[in-house]
Parts: C-alpha cells; structure tokens; sequence
C-alpha cells in the first residue's frame, strides 16, 4: 500500500506522488493513524487477519466513529475473492436486523481499496461472557440465546446461512435498557441462496467454520442449510447452559472424530437440576442425522419458550432478572480492545475461498498465525471484536441500500428554501415506497415511523396498511386511533369487516378508540371470555371509559406478579376508571430502579389523568444520570410540555439511531410552531445511516 507522506491519503500502488498535493509516495504495510479512505480518516487498527485488517476509524464530515474491514491490496485484484470479500456487506444488509450488526458504506477503488465500513461496538464476546458466567443463569441464557436466535431467524427467512456461528461471532453490548444486547457479526462465509445470491463462490466439498462449532455435514464437505447454523447455536447452547464444550479434541482430526462419532456427555448430567425443556432442546440441535435435528431457529425459539414456562419466567421476569444481574456485577464490561479478535481469527478455518493457488500468502503478516489451507487464505471477518455504535436499525430492509439518489439532498434544499409542500412530498414518497414494498418488515417500520411520530399527515399511508397484512392492519388501526382522526373510523371498519378472529379484538379496539361504538360488542365479549386477548379488550374498553372492563382489570392485576408489563397495563386501566388502589400502585412503581418500569407506569398515570406525574417526568428527563432521558423527554412531549425540547441537541448528536428516532419524534410533536428542531429533522432525512431514523424523520416532516 502507499500513502502520501504529507495529507496521508491512500494512493494507487503504483502512485509516485501525491496528485492532491504533490507530495511524495511511502510505502506502507498497514494503515497508520490518520491515514484517508475515501471520507474515512484512520484512527487505529483494531486487528489483522490472512484476508485483510480491521480498523476503527471516523467519518471526516459526520464524525461518526466506524469500524473498516479492509482486504489485503494483494488479494484485491482477484474476482472471486473480492465478490466473497464485499459478500458480507451484502449479506449483513439483506438481513437488515437490529441484532446483526450494520454496515454502511463499502468502497472499490481505483486506489486499491477494497473494504466495507461498519458500526463501532463496545463491549465484549459471547465467548467473553460465558467464560465469565460458568454456567450462565437460565434468565441470562434466555435473554441472550433469544436476541440471537431472533437474528438468526431473520437471516434464514432471507435464506442466507452463516456457518461460522460461535461466540466470538457474538458480540454484548449494553444499549439503554439492555444490559445484554445482542450482535451477531462475521457473515464472511454465509452462504447466500436466495435474493442477492452469487454464484461459484462455494466450491464442492469445501470445508468451512469454526471446528467446534462445525457441524457433521460441515465437517464431511457435504452441502448445508439452515441446521448447519441449528448445530452450531446447539453447541453454543451447550456451552452457556454447563459451562463446558461438548466436543474436545487437540487437534482438528480428533475433534473432527468426535462430532462425527461420539454423543456428548448429555447436559444434564453436568448440571443437577437443569430444566428438562432445556435439556431436550439441546439433544435435538446436537443431532447427527439432519431428519431428527431440531428443523429450524423457529422450533428453537418455541423450545426457549418452553424453558421459561417450566421455569416459570415471562419476557417481565427474564427482563427484571437481567437487569439485576447486570447491577450486581462488579466486574464492568471491558474497554474496547483488539485482544477478542484475535481467538476468532485463529479458530476459523474456512477453506476455498477462491484465492488462485498463485496469489501471494498473506499468513505470515497475521499477528497470531491464521490458518491457511488448499492456497486459499483464512477469512478475516472474523476480526469482531471492535465494530459498532447503537442500537442499530430494526428488522427491515431486503438489499444493500446506498444513499437516497435524489431525495436526500432535495429534502435538506428544499427545507432551507422554505418550500415546505416540497419537503412533505419527498417525505411522503419515502415512506410510501416502504409501506408499498410488499416487505412486510420495511412496511412495518414506517407504520411505526408515523406512529412515532404522531404525523396526522401520514394518515393516508396508513389508510394504505389497513389493507395489508394482519400484523400490518393492527399497527395501523392503533396509529390511526392515537391520531383520533374523524373520518378513519370507516377505514377500520371496513379493515375489521375484512379481517379474521386474530386481529379483530385489536382492530375493534382502535375502533372504539375512534369514537365508534361498532366494537364495543366485540371488546364486551372478549373481555367477558377467557382468551388471550382479554386484557387487551378490556383494557380498550377501560381507555373508552366502559365500567365492563373492571373485573377482567381486576382479576389480572390480582394475579399477575406487580411490577410486570402486564400487570401494568391491568392497573393502568384500572386507574383510567378511577381506581385508587390501582393508580397508588402505579405511583409506587417510579420509584423503581428500572427506569423503563418506572416510565411505564409515569405514561399509565398521565394517561389516567395524573397533572402531578408531569413533575416527575419533567426531573428525570433533565437528570443526566438517568439512562432514558430520552423516553422520559417523549412522555413529556406527548402531553405537550416544551420542556421535552430541551433534550433533543443530545438526541440528535447521538450515535445510538434509537435516540435520535426520538428526537425526531419530539420535533414533530412540536413542528406546527416552525421550531429550529425540524432543520436538523430534515437532515436527518437527508443523510442518516440508519433507515428507522430518515423513516421516523420523514414522518416528522409530515407534520409541517
């Protein structure tokens, strides 16, 4: 590699000078600090690999701290590798999940580079975690191995399989609320089989993965799907739920033997007392013969779920647990080092990856001696330890997705040329297209986008949903009737007239919410029957200020553990009905350490007319050490009190999306008094990273 001695820009390889400033050329092994890529500035290298290094690095103009995987220059002029290489990028953008981690830009240059840019994360491994915690706590277990099979389960819906799924692939991250917050990184090796696919990137009989984490048809060259990835979060599972691996071996070949021939010890007999669900759950993803492996990360999911029932843990308990657990470990999550990269990268062992036998071998610059095999060298996607900020985006999107080509620019412009009509109808056309998709998950993060942002102008779009999918029509109805817009009542209707028995306790209640009295009937006698859905209709009903509502609230509440979501929900119908006992409950709820819990209950009280809980909502959102400032400001905002504006210059400056989607939200609440907020809303729409947050913006500029 060259770089100009002077500005430190990269040069082509064979750049005598610098054509910028005329400088002379040095050559360079690696990247140092303050090297350029493109609008990249570099600030360190975070770890190298046979493939390629990573490094973090900053965005020149945005400031926002990144992390760069970039392929080694003398592997960038072969084809094959490059598509494997920019394949990740695609991979992880067809996905397009809050717990897989983002990419956001990736570059191809005249100058050589070939690499993709990521979001920068601090924390630590699974890997990390479960040395940590031998065995992991089952409501641990079930809150990190549920984040992760949800991701898993987003990647197999697009039919892209990982293959190298082990704990150092996993990165924890705590995020507002979260303490354990799931990414799944290295998509190096997936393998792509539906939209987006390449093809002779895989060659027959190839061998690639981790191999503790290989599974059998892995390991004999044999062709792979989804339960490849079932296998290997099997062993994962293993591994969290007894503190040890199932498969032990010193060198491949004995390893290799095992997993082709023995049973591991069964889990239960390493841990007295271990849940028979959990156990099951394990054998069935550990099974030799793919006929009788548990069949997906769906099933996989329903058998986490079947743990907790013989636990008796729901999501409140699983939550509440985590959280103190997090609280009572003195232990903090580590500062960012390079030093978990480096047991990804020396475990892999994907075979083949296309790299012609006559292409230069890059081991001997690996800080750890990756592995090298059959003239191809070893991925260097697994160099995860460092990459990300935020939350990320939520599960949405169907291919790597470049910048806007015209509205961006067009909705900052015409935002400072105060052509407001112009700024809404750009807006309009960025949300119609996701809602008009037909990909139910970007569909449904603009309905979200537009409940969010309490846009009455959105109304139209969601008059569109209504006609959608179930799950559509029901977000839908319940924007529409926080909106309280007069003439939507006959939308839903006519989408409740049209739906099944599933959606239709959630359709009458937007209904009724409306003003209609149509779905009174249907609220009545779900509220009066025992079906899932009974709070949900009572709690309608109560909202609506129907006394039929009191002894399906109060039975709830007596029996569902206080403090959770649903017993929550029960008191604050209650409280809307004027139930004292119900609201003193409430009102003892913000005293809680958890801040989520606590504003719950503030919204459940404002909601039930308490003026006195605008105090409590107006200190916390000014408390710099309270960690939901920002929901706290956005209570704020939806009962209309300014001071919720106060909080947005941090929303707006943070680099987690979910903060700044709130502060968009907070804008529109206020946008009909032309507040200076809607100029960085506009910017927001124009050139934000992450798709929530211009979705949540355009909706936003809907109110103007």
């Amino acid at each position: 590699m060259r770089i100009c001695s002077q500005c430190k820009l990269l040069l082509r390889p064979d750049a005598r000078r610098c054509p910028t400033d005329g400088a002379a050329a040095e050559a360079v092994d690696q990247l140092p600090a303050g090297a350029r890529i493109g609008a990249y500035q570099i600030t360190r290298l975070l770890g190298e690999g046979g493939m390629g290094f990573v490094y973090e690095a900053t965005h020149e103009v945005l400031r926002r701290r990144t992390a760069i995987k970039f392929l080694r220059p003398e592997l960038a002029g072969h084809p094959q590798v490059v598509t494997r290489f920019l394949q990740e990028a695609r991979a992880v953008n067809v996905i397009d999940h809050q717990h897989i981690v983002n990419v956001y830009d990736y570059g191809d240059g005249a100058d050589g580079s070939v690499y993709f840019v990521m979001e920068f994360l601090e924390g630590e491994t699974l890997d990390d975690l479960m040395r940590k915690r031998r065995p992991m706590a089952a409501p641990l277990l079930l809150h990190v191995f549920g984040q992760l099979l949800r991701a898993m389960s987003a990647a197999h819906a697009k039919q892209i399989v990982h293959r190298d799924l082990k704990p150092a692939n996993v990165y924890v991250t705590p995020r507002e609320g979260n303490p354990y917050f799931i990414k799944v990184l290295d998509f190096g090796i997936a393998q792509l089989r539906g939209e987006g696919a390449v093809s002779g990137l895989t060659v027959a009989g190839s061998v690639m993965g981790t191999p503790q984490y290989m599974s059998p048809e892995q390991i004999t060259g044999q062709p792979v799907d989804a339960r490849t990835d079932v296998w290997a979060l099997g062993v994962m599972l293993y591994r969290a739920a007894t503190g040890a691996s199932p498969f032990k071996g010193e060198g491949f070949a004995e390893l290799a033997t095992k997993i082709l021939q023995e049973s591991p010890v069964p889990a239960r007999e390493r841990v007295a007392g271990m849940p028979a669900a959990l156990d099951a759950l394990i054998a069935r993803c550990l099974e030799r013969d793919l006929d009788r492996r548990c069949p997906s990360v769906d099933a996989m999911l329903a058998g986490l779920d079947e743990v907790a029932r013989e636990l008796g843990l729901d999501d409140d308990a699983i939550r509440s647990a985590v959280s103190e657990d997090a609280g009572a470990v003195a232990e903090p999550l580590p500062a960012l080092t390079s030093e978990p990269t480096r047991g990804s990268l020396v475990e892999s062992r994907p075979l083949y990856q296309g790299v012609p036998a006559s292409a230069p071998a890059a081991a001997g610059r690996s800080r750890r001696g990756v592995v090298m095999g059959a003239g191809a060298a070893v991925v260097a996607a697994g160099v995860i330890g460092a990459i990300a900020l935020g939350r990320g985006g939520s599960a949405a999107a169907a291919t790597v997705e470049p910048p806007r080509a015209s509205a961006p620019a067009t909705i900052a412009t015409a935002y400072a040329s105060g052509d407001v009509a112009g700024v809404r109808a750009l807006a309009e056309r960025e949300l119609r297209r996701a809602i008009e998709s037909g990909d139910v998950p970007q569909q449904v993060q603009a309905v979200d986008a537009i409940a969010l942002a309490a846009s009455s102008g959105g109304a139209p779009l969601l008059y569109v949903a209504l006609q959608g999918r179930p799950e559509l029509r029901v977000k839908a109805a319940r924007a529409l009737a926080a909106l309280k817009l007069p003439d939507a009542a006959p939308k839903v209707r006519a989408a409740l007239e049209d739906s099944g028995d599933k959606v239709r306790v959630d359709l009458a209640a937007g209904l009724v919410a409306l003003g209609d009295k149509e779905g009174v009937a249907i609220l009545r006698r779900a509220a009066a029957e025992d079906t899932p859905q009974r709070l949900t209709a009572a709690i309608a009903l109560a909202e609506a200020g129907d006394a039929a509502a009191r002894p399906a609230l109060a039975e709830a509440m007596a029996a569902i553990p206080e403090g959770r979501e649903a017993w929550r929900r029960a008191a604050g119908g209650l409280a809307r009905l004027g139930d004292e006992p119900a609201r003193t409950a409430l009102a003892t709820e913000l005293a809680q350490r958890d801040p989520a819990r606590a504003l719950a209950a503030a919204e459940l009280l404002a909601a039930a007319g308490d003026v006195t809980v605008r105090a409590y909502l107006r200190r916390v959102a000014a408390d710099p050490e309270f960690a939901r400032r920002g929901d706290a400001s956005l209570a704020l905002a939806r009962l209309g009190e300014h001071a919720a504006l106060d909080w947005i210059p941090t929303g707006f400056a943070s680099g987690d999306a979910d903060e700044r989607r709130t502060a968009a939200a907070i804008c529109a609440r206020f946008a009909a008094t032309r507040h200076a907020c809607v100029r960085d809303v506009a910017r927001l729409a124009t050139d934000d990273p992450d798709r929530g947050v211009r979705l949540v913006a355009d909706a936003a500029l809907l109110a103007l």
